[in-house]
């Protein structure tokens, strides 16, 4: 198996593999990190993976670290920032092995050549199991908030809901479903895809009054939206598919709970004024994406409703929340 490595070992191996950032940057391994100063705001996220509550077995170790860097990128998505330069910090067990800490050093380095940014360095740890900090940092000179949306605007999402919720059920209880549903449902967890060109171009073009990433679920990001802007929301149409309804249907669960409640999709829920949707979906469909409406805001706070087949359903504030 092979010596233990060190924390200096370990940080080289990253290194080696990502590369050193560009000239304009500060260099990895000076006791702090800098990058170019641009006029408006410095925008700053910091997110954190935990392995014993976030990675579900059957995901590769390159998957891990890429799926920790997406994690931020995805809320630089629904603020329609771009995201210049991150720091990582590493909690490692002891005596892991050189080629899985180089196989996360891997994943670093696809995400980071994915998404242009530079990695400035980090810190490392010895911890019980993987965990993996990013703190990503970029510049903008205004951001698309939680607050903002206004009754008679237009709910919508960037994608469909539910199949990273499905996906997470068959990694774990290994649920009937057929091979081409099962595939794109684990894709969705393992290798997830932030709308991050679209939610800039959005924000560039001032389409959107509020925005949240979804992460959480769709109905906490609904709630969150409702909080900040002092509203209500009206849903009136699941933004799903015909695959999730099946898969619902055969393993005899909740659609609703997949849709709403299972969190990890990474798309943008945001608010659009309504004569400003055409705009919208043009833009997206130039792109390759989508923009769905599912429903509208009104004034009638802080109630979040889903109106499906003449039934009215409270969407509860739930979803996926740490030490809940």
């Amino acid at each position: 198996m092979g010596e233990a490595l060190d924390e200096f070992e370990i940080i080289r191996i990253i290194v080696d593999t990502i590369g050193q950032p560009k000239p304009k940057f500060s260099r990895i391994g000076d006791d702090v990190a800098y990058l170019p100063k641009k006029r408006g705001k410095v925008v700053i996220k910091s997110d954190m993976l935990v392995e014993k509550t976030d990675v579900p077995r059957g995901m590769d170790l390159w998957q891990v670290s890429r799926k920790s860097i997406v994690m931020c990128v995805s809320d630089f998505s629904a603020k329609g920032v771009v995201p210049s330069a991150a720091l990582i910090s590493l909690g490692i067990p002891r005596g892991m092995k050189e080629s899985e800490i180089r196989e996360l050093a891997r994943g670093f380095k696809i995400a980071k050549e994915e998404f242009g940014i530079e990695i400035l360095g980090g810190d490392t740890n010895e911890a019980d199991c993987i965990i993996t900090d990013c703190c990503m940092i970029g510049f903008a000179d205004k951001i698309v908030e939680r607050k903002g949306a206004k009754p008679g605007d237009l709910v919508i999402t960037s994608g469909f809901f539910g199949y990273s919720s499905s996906g997470l059920k068959i990694m774990l209880n290994d649920l009937k479903t057929n091979p081409e549903f099962k595939e794109r449902a684990i894709s969705s967890v393992v290798m997830p895809n932030p709308r991050l060109r679209l939610g800039v171009a959005l924000a560039k073009r001032n389409l959107m009054s509020s925005s949240i990433d979804s992460s959480d679920g769709l109905a906490l990001s609904l709630h969150e939206i409702v909080i900040n802007s002092k509203v209500g929301i009206e849903i009136n149409d699941l933004p799903t598919t015909d695959d999730v309804k099946n898969f619902a249907e055969t393993n005899h669960l909740s659609l609703n709970d997949l849709v709403l409640y299972g969190g990890e999709e990474y798309e943008i829920v945001a608010t659009i004024p309504k004569d400003k949707l055409d705009e919208a979906q043009r833009l997206a469909k130039r792109m390759g994406e989508r923009i769905i409406p599912i429903g509208k805001v009104t004034d009638d706070f802080p109630k979040v409703r889903l109106l499906l087949d003449e039934r009215e359903i409270e969407i509860e504030r739930k979803g996926w929340i740490h030490l809940k």
